[in-house]
């Protein structure tokens, strides 16, 4: 048996034992739902641990197991679990009911609240999930430019909908040219005539970005990026030259701020000094309750308004667009993060990454740690990560054996490892202190199946 095989067992071993019941409802959910869940974020092997409350920067399960949050519903939670004042606008607004056929003040208010923080915005369009602020956001480039095409980046996940479920995460056979990469669909059922309306660029890469634009200008209505892509950063430049790039010829620039919005009050456009024309929105904004948004110009916004003479071009509604626990959990959260707050998560953030840093380097193993803000990753590759294709030089065996791991020291990782307005210093430490026992366990299996991983 090799090291893999007997040390990895080990640790199956040890969670399985530690999550029984867990192993009980997984059993029943694969009855009653295809894959056993609804999530496929969630997933994990051999199974998840079910959740069952949270408070503080603290996660249970239904075996009683208490975890660090480093995930805080990717990324959602930024007060942590039931913060006092989202718990308490809650409360008061179930007294008066929970939803309604009409529009209330609370949508204006924290409809307001994003125009004050985000320099992108002038105009506020709510939606149930960044999918749908997505997918409402291109739709909206389009009518406005009357031209179909968009350029997404490889690797880039923009939610779940046909025109920007593509290329997500393309296999090696499937890439094709680093500089050309094909349009890959991420799922099945996507029609070819929406792919082909599609164009995929590599991430960090301005020159294919140029040329791509120039070569479709006459049919493109808007680039779409995440500024900060997967957990990497944009390199020094590239995101001013998409401006100004997209600028020249007339082409719209999406920011898909749903998850990298809470690195700043006015979210990575604020952080890079780069205005895009309309910016997509999620997560943190609902205070924990389902939520999308897109804000834009109000000229750009005007496809929607019924004082054109010709009436409204687009026709978004929804049952729950700026549900009314959303609207006001919104609210309460953005209140609660002041710049101590920021400041406090930018410190933490960077003492996670130093943290991981140095357990690497003491155990020889040349994985990098990257981040920025509140959040930190470890990307097991000796590259660095600067778009899609150095991405998936990292070994997610050893990433999943890595969370396996500290799952079972009390760590919850998952996607996007961040840290939240409530995470503490013990947190930090009880983190790094699991991290660097779960190294030095998991260094024989790394030098196994990624052996130039360690010097």
């Amino acid at each position: 048996m090799g090291e893999e095989a007997r040390i990895v067992s080990g640790i199956v071993q040890e969670y399985m034992k530690k999550h029984a019941r867990s192993k009980q409802i997984f059993d029943e959910a694969w009855k009653v739902m295809p894959g056993a869940n609804t999530r496929i974020a969630v997933f994990m092997m051999p199974y998840p641990a079910y959740i069952t409350r949270g408070e503080g920067s603290s996660i249970w399960d239904v075996d009683g197991n208490q975890y660090v949050d480093l995930n805080f519903n990717m990324t959602c939670l930024v007060l942590g679990h039931k913060h006092p004042k989202v718990v308490e606008a809650i409360n008061k607004q179930i007294e008066c009911g929970t939803s309604f056929g009409g529009p209330t003040e609370h949508e204006v208010e924290l409809a307001k609240r994003l125009i004050d923080r985000i320099p992108s915005a002038e105009q506020v369009r709510f939606t149930p999930s960044g999918t749908e602020a997505v997918h409402q956001a291109v739709r909206l480039a389009r009518a406005y430019t009357k031209k179909d095409k968009i350029i997404k980046c490889e690797g880039a996940y923009h939610g779940t909908w046909d025109a920007i479920d593509i290329s997500v995460f393309p296999t090696p056979e499937e890439q094709g040219p680093p500089l050309n990469p094909n349009r890959v669909p991420f799922s099945k059922g996507i029609p070819q005539g929406v792919i082909d309306n599609t164009l995929v660029v590599p991430f960090n890469n301005i020159e294919v970005m140029e040329k791509t634009i120039k070569e479709n200008k006459d049919d493109l209505a808007a680039v779409i990026l995440e500024p900060i892509q997967r957990g990497y950063e944009p390199k020094e430049g590239y995101l001013e030259a998409v401006r100004e790039i997209t600028e020249k010829y007339g082409i719209l620039l999406i920011f898909d701020e749903v998850v990298c919005y809470r690195v700043r009050r006015g979210g990575a456009q604020e952080l890079y000094g780069v205005t895009p024309d309309i910016t997509t929105l999620g997560k943190l904004i609902g205070g924990g309750f389902p939520i999308g948004a897109y804000v834009s110009s109000r000229e750009i916004m005007k496809q929607f308004s019924f004082e054109l003479a010709e009436g409204p071009q687009l026709f978004f509604s929804g049952t729950f667009n700026a549900f009314p626990l959303a609207m006001v959990a919104g609210a309460a959260t953005l209140d609660a993060l002041t710049p101590d707050v920021y400041e406090k998560m930018d410190r933490l953030g960077e003492e996670m990454r130093t943290g991981l840093s140095e357990i690497l380097s003491d155990q020889n193993i040349e994985a990098h740690v990257g981040g920025v803000a509140s959040f930190f990753h470890i990307f097991w590759t000796k590259e660095e990560v600067v778009d899609y294709r150095t991405l998936k030089t990292a070994d997610t065996r050893c990433q999943n054996y890595f969370d396996l791991d500290s799952l079972n020291r009390g760590i919850y990782y998952r996607d996007h490892p961040n840290v939240s307005a409530v995470t503490t210093r013990e947190d930090v430490k009880k983190a790094l202190d699991a991290a660097r026992e779960t190294v030095e366990i998991l260094k024989p299996v790394i030098k196994e199946i990624s052996p130039g991983l360690v010097q």
